[in-house]
């Protein structure tokens, strides 16, 4: 089982995937970002949290499960700007935190208010597996 099919496994109905990379953006994400989130990019541009809507019955985006490559470039200059050390932002926390993958394969959780980060999991795979 790899990353995609862990999701789709905790989210079921609930998530939906997005449209891979381009083939330009492959080159430019290929240099960018960690493996881990390159490969679940090339499948899926970012993957959103969905939920129906129960007062119209039509389908609504409530979140992002994992950025598309434009907002992880986005949240990453910004926390890069504000804390000065590695990672890559892919993924808020619904309250205006961020996750954020370390180089090492880490994942802290960023809290804007007061400008920390606590370690959350060893790994992406570790991330959604604790969902």
């Amino acid at each position: 089982m790899n990353i995609i099919e862990l999701i789709e496994q905790k989210y079921g109905d609930t998530c939906r995937f997005r449209s891979p990379l381009t083939k330009r953006q492959v080159e430019k994400a290929k240099k960018y970002l960690p493996r881990e989130l390159f490969n679940i990019l090339k499948v899926s541009n970012g993957i959103d949290e969905i939920m129906i809507n129960p007062n119209n019955g039509k389908t609504e985006v409530i979140d992002s499960i994992i950025y598309s490559l434009a907002e992880i470039k986005e949240q990453t200059n910004s926390y890069l700007s504000e804390i000065g050390t590695d990672g890559f932002v892919f993924a808020g926390d619904g309250a205006g935190n961020f996750f954020v993958l370390k180089s090492d394969g880490r994942i802290f959780l960023y809290e804007y208010y007061d400008f920390s980060e606590t370690f959350y999991a060893n790994s992406l795979w570790e991330f959604f597996d604790k969902l």
